[in-house]
Formats: C-alpha cells, structure tokens, sequence
C-alpha cells in the first residue's frame, strides 16, 4: 500500500505539472494548449483513482485520453502499468520502450526523469516474462535388459513338460524292448511262418508292446518340444531377448496341452 501511494503521489505530481510542462511536438496556441493541459490533468486525476481501485480497463482509457490532449511520458508509464496489470505484457513492452526512447526537454520535470528509471525496471520484469521457458529435461530411457536373460515368469511348466517326455521315451524304450524280446521267443519257436496257436496270446502281447512303445515315444518327443517352447516363452513374462538386443515380445499368461490315443492314430494338442 506505501508503495502504490508513493506512486500514486509521483503520477498526480506529474499531472499536476502537464500544467506548466512545454509539449514534446510543436506548441499549439495559448489558448487551446491552456484547455488542453486542464482537461489532460483532470482525465489524468480520474485515470489515478481508477488505477488506485484496480479498475485497470478503465484506467487505461482515461490516461489514454489525458495523453491524446497533452502528452506525458508520466502517461505512458501508467499505460504500460494498466496493460501489464491486464495481462498484455506484448503492449506493455512497447509502452515502456516508448517512454525510454521519449526524447526530453533540456530541462525536463524531475517527475518525467522518474518515470524513465521507474520504465526501465519494470520493462527488465516484462521481458523476463516473455521470455519462453526452458524446455524440460526429457526422461531417461529404461535400461533394457541384458541380452540372453528372461525377465519374469516360472519355468515350471517347462519343468513338467520335460519330466513327461522323460517319461514318454523311458515307457517307449521299455515297451520297445520287451515287445522284441516276446516277438525273438515267438520266432524261436515257430517253424518258418507256421506258429503254434498257444503262441497267439504272446503274439497279442507283443503287437500290445509296440504300440505302447510307439505311443511313449510320440509322447515323449511331443513334451520335449514343448519344454523347450515354454523355457523360451515363460507363462506369465517376457520372452528374453536375442543376441542382437531385440526388443522381446509379451509371452502368454497360460498354456495348456493334451495328448491322447485314439484309434485312428494319436492326438496332441496344444494352445499358446
């Protein structure tokens, strides 16, 4: 409040002296530049205590008319402050340009010299806040992942689909096994392609044997493809990167497998 009244007291100080100020253009007649000072002092006067109750708008167009019927850098001052006060800090600037490029009588008022340092302070804080701000710093990237390496997910179902196929291939090789030893006793009993009929049975077993062994085998290498799919894409993370640094794909959430013997043949499904 002290300060807005001392410049309130400056600017009613240098209206006071458009009354006996020489104009900065070529002098009119006495008469006329006498109503001339007048009415700019009293447009200046209402200008101030519209500026003193925050009337911004309307201050600016009184001071305005003050400086169209008697010009004052003291006027332009204050046009500038009602514009930065409005928020046009681009017509602010050029009002306090104006005043610090007025040219001055050789004797000029000490209200006007005040008004050239009050311009070249304020217009330093208008240029500041035109001035565009920095850009912000933009955010690291996340470092990526070392290649070769996996990030998330469980390797227990390719544990499980590796120890199936272990189990697969062991059936398959002890069914392969015993179903030749039944088919070389079968032989060795036969005459050429003439087999006793107490043989039969020991021939079904066989024929029984081969396919289990067939079956196991199938099995077995079936899960061991699969334990090898799901220990490169791990349910539930990502799949590691390769060599090269590639960007890894989003692995499934689940898997889920089936295998089955039918009597056409076998069956094995599986659903990524």
């Amino acid at each position: 409040m002290r300060m807005l009244a001392n410049c309130l007291g400056r600017c009613a100080l240098a209206v006071t002296l458009l009354a006996t100020a020489p104009a900065l253009s070529a002098e009119p007649p006495a008469r006329a530049a006498g109503d001339a000072q007048q009415l700019a002092r009293a447009k200046g006067h209402e200008g101030l205590k519209l500026y003193g109750a925050d009337r911004w708008q309307e201050a600016l167009e009184a001071f305005q008319e003050a400086d169209r019927l008697y010009h004052a850098p003291t006027l332009v001052l204050y046009m500038a402050r009602c514009q930065r006060k409005l928020g046009k800090l681009e017509e602010a600037r050029a009002l306090y340009e104006q005043v610090l490029g007025e040219p001055l009588p050789d004797d000029p008022p000490p209200a006007f010299l005040e008004a050239r340092k009050d311009a070249e302070v304020e217009l330093a804080a208008v240029r500041a806040a035109l001035r565009p701000a920095a850009p912000a710093p933009a955010a690291a990237a996340p470092a990526p992942a070392p290649a070769g390496e996996a990030r998330g997910g469980s390797l227990l179902p390719a544990g499980l689909a590796f120890g199936l196929g272990a189990v697969g291939l062991g059936v398959g090789t002890a069914a392969g096994v015993m179903s030749l030893s039944k088919v070389s006793q079968i032989k060795s009993q036969c005459d050429g392609h003439r087999c006793p009929a107490e043989l039969e049975r020991d021939a079904d077993a066989a024929t029984t044997l081969g396919h289990v062994s067939t079956v196991g085998f199938i099995v077995g290498a079936a899960s061991a493809v699969a334990g090898v799919v799901l220990l490169v894409v791990r349910p539930g993370g990502e799949a590691a990167p390769d060599a090269a640094g590639a960007a890894a794909a989003r692995a499934p959430r689940g898997v889920a497998w089936s295998a089955g013997v039918g009597a056409g043949g076998i069956q094995i499904e599986a659903k990524f």
